[in-house]
């Protein structure tokens, strides 16, 4: 797991494995105490497809999800500031494909023990 920065009110958890890396985002909202609160903002995933589409170079893919508009209310300029923090990190180059969406949580429920409330 990696963490960067990317700005005083964003920061990356960054994992990387196998034929894709992925990590979330973070809004940091700091308190005059020196306390903060980190709230999920967006999701990213890094690709790299091994059989390229007919009439494209072989690039790598970053997807960014946004999950919360009030905190990101740009995403294009979210994404853009996640893929030259990566570039700089070594985690993805050029040539690659950077998308960005807007995702809405529909619902979600456990399978097994998930849930410890004790």
């Amino acid at each position: 797991m990696n963490d960067i920065d990317l700005s005083p009110e964003f920061y990356v958890e960054f994992s990387r494995g196998g034929g894709s890396d992925s990590g979330v985002i973070y809004h940091v909202t700091r308190h005059k105490d020196g306390a903060r609160f980190s709230a999920l903002v967006a999701r990213f995933f890094i690709t790299d497809p091994r059989i390229p589409a007919e009439g494209v170079f072989r690039h790598k893919r970053l997807d960014c999800f946004v999950i919360d508009k009030s905190r990101v209310p740009k995403p294009e300029r979210l994404a853009g500031i996640l893929f030259e923090a990566l570039k700089k990190h070594g985690a993805i180059d050029e040539p690659a494909w950077l998308q960005w969406y807007v995702a809405e949580e529909r619902g979600g429920k456990p399978y097994g023990n998930v849930l410890d409330f004790e």
